[in-house]
């Protein structure tokens, strides 16, 4: 005896309907022109106002199966990827030359930037009188 009960006419009509429904809503996502929905409005979610126009020729997409473009420059030869190493190498050096250098002269910069800091204001005191100060312009 199988557990499976058959289709009844009710379960054949909600299969119907649900058929119909995704039928119905796999036709409205696939427009061509897409009318639908360009119109629907902005304030149900639609295109905002200010959105441009769409252009007329749809954007032309490269071939899936072109070989790319070749390229304008061509690969470093080994010579030029030594001398780059060379290059990169005597820059670091240098900069670690400065940075052992310049700590001597980052102490001050440390001590103007403290001072330039504003010290903490009490709870009662007043604004600057020029901050309050009404414009005379107006």
């Amino acid at each position: 005896m199988s557990r499976l009960r058959p289709l009844r006419k009710s379960n054949l009509a909600q299969a119907a309907v649900l058929a119909l429904a995704a039928g119905l809503l796999a036709a409205c996502s696939s427009t061509s022109t897409n009318a639908i929905t360009d119109s629907i409005p902005t304030a149900a979610g639609g295109l905002p106002a200010n959105m441009p126009a769409r252009s007329v020729t749809q954007p032309e997409y490269p071939a899936v199966n072109a070989p790319p473009q070749r390229r304008d420059a061509l690969p470093l030869t080994d010579d030029e990827v030594k001398r780059t190493k060379a290059e990169l190498s005597t820059l670091r050096q240098q900069q670690e030359e400065r940075a052992r250098t310049s700590p001597k002269s980052a102490a001050p910069a440390k001590k103007d930037a403290a001072a330039a800091k504003p010290a903490k204001k009490s709870k009662d005191a007043k604004p600057p009188a020029e901050l309050t100060a009404k414009d005379p312009a107006k």
